[in-house]
């Protein structure tokens, strides 16, 4: 049986669907049927259990958000003139189109019900098929006032500039002012109108009108098909306050996507929040059927409703359940592109890659950082004087922003930008630091020190994200992997415990004679030590490791490895060369290589000059 909450969600449906229809008769229309009330029953629909209706009520019961009344439209009012006759419905759409309506519809429950018993949405919606298909880019944000519109606005403007087919469409549900961005008209109606750009069209919805709209709102469904029917290469979607079930399968239905926020705690707070809705929404859309959707509820509530994806895994983890793999599945392909809008301090240029770093070990969930844009009061005035920011101020600090992030997206989708990958083991000491195997005792220490700030008490990108004890467990970690990276006797036996075997990690045999000869200590080396070659040969030395064993890892010659250690800069080749073979020592005896080249390669550049030799 549905439970209470979810029967009388189904009961204000069906008055609010009744109140419409008499409110259209008075009028003397009727209500157009949705493509739900004329959709074929399956065979057994009569006898099929609910539980996928009940399911998406429930749903929304976990992540706290009132149903959105929404009137579907047949077509899409395209008008730039007074003209505002509906065009035909456009062409039949490919399937893969289809399952994308599909994947975006509102959970109706009273329409639920009648869903195919055959129909699934395990499997995600592909990009269209069509070579011409509009590519549909939304954006979005944790509230109001972080610049989702300048930055939809400026991102469409660029795209136009370079010669794309460019529509920018208003979808805001919390107040369209799209137009007034990129020079459309003051007061737009519903349809398609031309801008100050060529190449560039403004396409308001209504959606923020409401049913006192002259014509009623379209669903994200409906207009989405529509655009990707559109004769255009993007659709860029302001979709606003991503803070409602209608906006967020509106962003995880579309095919390219950029979440704007701020570095305030606040936008950070709603950041955190829409991670851990956007995944359970779109997890539990993905789920085959019912049975697995109403388990992923119940784990949900037992852990407050919409938990953090890391926190859902491991319960499902820890019971046994099957479900677990597919959460961690989900965990791994959801990866929402960030940008960090408003940067003022020289500490905001680091919250981006802060905040990838703690939604990882908080979350689970791995962000794509785009960049960010700084604060530019040229921007304030160009939108106080309605005029356009890469138009009439292309050379600020803010405009070359956006450029680049908008190339940033351009490269992701075409990919030729590569999106990185982990190379460490999850959850290991270097994965905690966020260094590499091979990484020097220096780099160790740096990254220490960040990793510090960012899980301080008092750290910005933490805050709302971890409880005083977490904090501390981490930070208890930290100290632990520092240690241990930072000790060789520590470091090599648990390198070898948690990294495969392999042969370009492989440790250089011991130029000792036997084992149980002492070592000779190391050279003291401070951040402004000036790297010599006698300095290297101790350090060598300190580390028993030979000559020959340094050439055969780098493959630099033997000559210039004994040239280096003796200063013998006669019997070495140009500066770039030289620069080149330090660095690479420097990694085998895990020193800082940028600090032991720059010394280095000072010294031999001074030596050139005095010589009148030519300084490459």
């Amino acid at each position: 049986m549905p439970s209470p909450n979810a029967q009388a969600t189904l009961r204000r449906s069906d008055l609010a669907r009744s109140d419409l229809d008499m409110a259209k008769k008075k009028r003397g229309k009727s209500l157009p049927p949705s493509p739900a009330d004329v959709r074929p029953s399956a065979p057994d629909a009569a006898t099929r259990p609910e539980l996928d209706a009940i399911a998406e009520v429930e749903l929304d019961e976990v992540l706290e958000t009132s149903p959105t009344q929404v009137v579907r439209l047949d077509t899409i009012v395209v008008s730039s003139s007074e003209d505002r006759s509906p065009v035909p419905p456009p062409p039949p759409v490919a399937p893969v189109a289809a399952h994308v309506l599909e994947a975006l519809e509102l959970s109706d429950a009273s329409r639920a019900h009648d869903l195919d018993a055959t129909q699934t949405a395990s499997e995600p919606p592909p990009p269209p098929t069509t070579p011409r298909a509009c590519r549909v880019l939304a954006i979005g944000g944790p509230k109001g006032g972080v610049g989702k519109s300048v930055f939809a606005a400026n991102v469409a403007i660029y795209l136009a500039s370079i010669g794309r087919r460019v529509l920018v469409v208003d979808a805001d549900r919390g107040g369209a002012n799209l137009h007034t961005l990129v020079g459309g008209p003051a007061m737009p109606r519903v349809g398609t109108h031309d801008t100050a750009v060529p190449q560039l069209q403004l396409v308001t919805t209504g959606l923020d009108e409401g049913f006192s709209a002259k014509r009623a709102p379209t669903t994200l469904a409906a207009l989405y098909a529509d655009l990707r029917s559109r004769n255009a290469d993007y659709a860029v979607v302001d979709l606003g306050s991503l803070s409602t079930r209608a906006a967020i399968d509106g962003f995880l239905a579309a095919d390219l996507t950029a979440f704007v926020t701020l570095p305030e705690p606040t936008a950070l707070a709603n950041t955190y929040r829409f991670l851990s809705r956007a995944f359970l929404r779109g997890l539990s859309r993905s789920l085959p059927n019912g049975p697995d959707r109403r388990t992923l509820i119940t784990f949900a509530r037992r852990l407050g409703g919409a938990p953090a994806p890391l926190d859902l895994w491991r319960a499902l983890e820890d019971d046994g359940h099957p479900l677990a793999d597919r959460v961690r599945e989900h965990m791994e392909a959801f990866r929402p592109p960030m940008v960090l809008n408003q940067t003022r301090l020289r500490a905001d240029l680091e919250v981006g890659d802060a905040l990838k770093t703690v939604v990882r070990r908080r979350l689970g969930l791995t962000v794509e950082y785009l960049g960010h844009v700084e604060h530019d009061d040229t921007v304030w005035s160009t939108v106080r004087a309605r005029k356009l920011l890469l138009i009439e101020s292309p050379g600020t600090k803010a405009a070359k922003n956006l450029e680049k992030i908008a190339r940033r997206i351009l490269g992701i989708e075409s990919g030729k930008i590569k999106v990185a990958q982990r190379t460490v083991p999850p959850e290991s000491h270097h994965d905690l630091l966020e260094v590499e195997r091979g990484a020097t005792d220096e780099e160790v220490r740096r990254a220490y020190k960040r990793a510090k700030d960012i899980y301080a008490a008092d750290a910005l990108v933490g805050y709302s994200l971890f409880t005083p004890d977490e904090l501390e467990h981490v930070r208890g970690r930290l100290d632990e992997a520092f240690d241990v990276l930072l000790d060789p006797s520590r470091r090599r036996p648990y390198e070898l415990s948690v990294f495969p075997p392999s042969p370009e990690h492989e440790e250089p045999r011991r130029a000792r004679e036997s084992e149980h000869d002492p070592l000779p200590p190391p050279p003291d080396i401070t951040p402004d030590t000036d790297f010599t070659g006698s300095i290297l040969r101790a350090v060598r030395h300190s580390k028993g490791i030979r000559l020959e064993d340094v050439a055969g890892r780098t493959k630099i010659g033997l000559n210039y490895l004994s040239a280096i250690e003796n200063d013998d800069f006669g019997s070495l080749p140009a500066a770039v060369y030289v620069r080149g073979f330090v660095n690479e020592l420097a990694k085998v005896l895990r020193l800082d290589a940028t600090q032991v080249a720059r010394t280095y390669v000072r010294r031999y550049r001074r030596y050139l000059e005095e010589r009148g030799g030519a300084v490459s």
